[in-house]
C-alpha cells in the first residue's frame, strides 16, 4: 500500500512494474480534508509504501463495495474506520480529540435514522443534522449508543426485516420496503448477522 502526502507526485513505483510485467494496475483513493482529525496539524506519514495486509485487503474491499454500488452510508463509515487505523498504525496524528457531541444533537440524528430507515442516507446528512464532522459524529454516536451510525440503522433494518419476514412478507418485498438496492444485499447483512438467509429465516419462524 502506497500513501502519497498533498502536492507530491504520483508514480508507479519500480517493484509494482516489477510485478506486472512493466505494467502495474493501481487503484486510487483521494481523502477529503474532513476525514482528518481536527487538531493543531495534518497527520504526516514517514514512509512510501507501507507493508500492512489487514489494512489493504479493508481498502481493497471498499474498492469492490463501490464498484458494485453498496450502500453509500456503510461505505463512508468503512472509509473512515479504515482511515482511523491508517492514522494509527503509520502515521503522526498530532492535536487533541473534540469533545463529544451534546445528547440533543445525537438524538436528532437518531431520529433521522428512525423516519428515513428505507433512504439512502449518507454521512454528510447526518453530519450537517448533528453540526459537526462525519469522525466527530461516528466517534461521538457510538461512544451514546455502543455502534456507529450505519450499524445502529443495519440494526434497525434487520429488526424490521424480522417482523416483515414472520409476517409473511416476501424477502423481495422486504428488501424493497427497507431500502435494500436488492434482496441479495439484505441476505449479506442478515447472514453476517444471524448466520442464515433472510428467506431461511423466514421458513425457520413462520
Amino acid at each position: 500500500m502506497t500513501v502519497i502526502e498533498p502536492h507530491e507526485v504520483v508514480s508507479c513505483l519500480e517493484q509494482d512494474k516489477a510485478g506486472a510485467d512493466g505494467q502495474a494496475i493501481v487503484q486510487l483513493m483521494f481523502l477529503d480534508v474532513d476525514l482528518m482529525p481536527v487538531g493543531t496539524g495534518r497527520p504526516r506519514f514517514h514512509e512510501v509504501t507501507y507493508p500492512d495486509r489487514s489494512l489493504f485487503n479493508g481498502i481493497a474491499a471498499l474498492h469492490r463495495g463501490l464498484a458494485h454500488g453498496e450502500d453509500e452510508l456503510d461505505l463512508e463509515s468503512s472509509l473512515i474506520r479504515l482511515l482511523n487505523v491508517l492514522l494509527t498504525r503509520h502515521a503522526d496524528a498530532p492535536g487533541a480529540a473534540s469533545p463529544t457531541l451534546r445528547p440533543r444533537a445525537l438524538r436528532h440524528v437518531r431520529e433521522m435514522l428512525h423516519s428515513q430507515l428505507n433512504s439512502n442516507i449518507k454521512l454528510d446528512d447526518l453530519a450537517a443534522v448533528a453540526g459537526c464532522s462525519k469522525r466527530h459524529l461516528i466517534r461521538s454516536f457510538q461512544q451514546a449508543y455502543g455502534v456507529p451510525p450505519h450499524q445502529y440503522r443495519t440494526l434497525l433494518r434487520l429488526a424490521g426485516a424480522k417482523s416483515m419476514l414472520i409476517a409473511g412478507r416476501s424477502v423481495a418485498e422486504t428488501a424493497a420496503e427497507l431500502g435494500y438496492c436488492d434482496q441479495s444485499q439484505l441476505n449479506r447483512h442478515f447472514r453476517r448477522r444471524f448466520g442464515m438467509s433472510a428467506g431461511g429465516y423466514a421458513r425457520t419462524a413462520r
